[in-house]
């Protein structure tokens, strides 16, 4: 029989139920992990180095793993022998020209 979607495989509710077992009936991995990424960032903002700036931001993109849907390439063809031609016009919002190369 299949599970329900979203619902826990056994190994997973046992951590689980063991983890609230240890530190409370409210404990949830992620919430913690997030409180963790907000303590690393204040201390990336009072003491800016690399290191500090490094383990800020990759704790945040794990963070936002459970968040925002992860994004998969996309590849266009239509099939005929010309291949397909796509225009990007860019429109900058910050009063500089459009023009500029980067």
């Amino acid at each position: 029989m299949a599970r329900t979607k979203g619902a826990l495989g056994k190994n997973k509710a046992f951590l689980l139920n063991r983890l609230q077992d240890m530190y409370g009936k409210d404990f949830d991995p992620i919430m913690k992990a997030a409180e963790q990424c907000h303590t690393l960032d204040q201390l990336a903002m009072e003491d800016p180095t690399v290191a500090n700036q490094r383990d800020s931001i990759a704790s945040w993109l794990k963070i936002a793993e459970y968040i925002a849907p992860k994004l998969k390439a996309v590849e266009h063809s239509t099939g005929d022998s010309g291949g397909l031609v796509i225009s990007v016009n860019r429109k900058r919002y910050d009063g500089s020209a459009n023009d500029v190369a980067e």
